[in-house]
């Protein structure tokens, strides 16, 4: 077995577009982690979901956390506060962090259900797991922030910690399975980046050299996305292989 690394971060991201929960370990199933990005904030008339990379509006969305407590996500906001989505004064607490009127809908496609009108349909198909590397940080940093870059801005499911130059090391891994803890991966395609990665967000200022520095150098593409052959237990410092055949 060819040894990659170590896992760094896993995390969850129960509401798409707001920052997630950094978890200590936790099964991926065959749909990845569960309840990651399963609900979404939407216009309240439209029930267009959120787009803060396309709509200066949802930016203020980045500002926002959730986790998972219960069945339900909570919504974390700047002054502290943490409300269900069950909670009746959270829709007077989201439309004073916005300025407008905003609902939490769950996505169609994770209820597994799509003609109700209380259901947001997602923008684009996600991924079971979404992989990045330390390694690719690192050249990133290089390129666009000397004071480096932090993994938030691209929401990965997990983060691999990686001894080897700064390169777009996990580009080389598309079409093999790779195990990563207890569960294997196999990596389909490299990660199309958006404007959601030079937005500001808590203790990151703005930076737009981040995507112009993906867009020049790596045709767009930072990190990786895969399917998941064999569901099991992931848990940070644990080791990921390339399996022998």
């Amino acid at each position: 077995m060819k040894l990659l690394g170590t896992i760094k971060e896993i995390w969850r991201y129960p509401i798409s577009s707001l920052g997630g929960e950094q978890l200590d370990s936790v099964e991926i199933t065959q749909d990845g982690i569960a309840q990651d990005r399963t609900w979404c904030l939407a216009d309240a008339l439209s029930r267009h979901p959120a787009a803060p990379e396309k709509e200066q509006r949802w930016r203020p969305a980045l500002f926002l956390f959730s986790r998972l407590t219960s069945q339900y996500p909570e919504i974390g906001f700047p002054d502290g506060a943490w409300l269900s989505i069950r909670d009746a004064r959270l829709v007077a607490k989201l439309r004073s962090h916005f300025g407008f009127d905003v609902s939490v809908l769950p996505y169609s496609k994770a209820c597994g259900r799509t003609s109700d009108d209380y259901l947001a349909t997602n923008r684009y198909d996600p991924s079971p797991v979404h992989l990045l590397t330390t390694s690719s940080l690192d050249l990133l940093s290089n390129l666009a922030s000397p004071s480096g870059i932090d993994s938030r801005r691209f929401r990965p499911t997990i983060t691999l910690q990686t001894s080897a130059e700064p390169e777009f090391l996990e580009k080389a891994w598309i079409g093999k399975r790779l195990q990563i803890g207890q569960a294997v991966l196999h990596a389909i395609e490299e990660t199309k980046r958006c404007g959601m990665t030079l937005i500001a967000q808590p203790g990151l200022d703005e930076t737009p050299e981040i995507l112009r520095s993906i867009l020049r150098h790596n045709r767009r593409n930072l990190g990786i996305y895969c399917t998941v052959d064999t569901p099991g237990l992931v848990t940070t410092g644990a080791p990921a292989y390339i399996p022998a055949l």
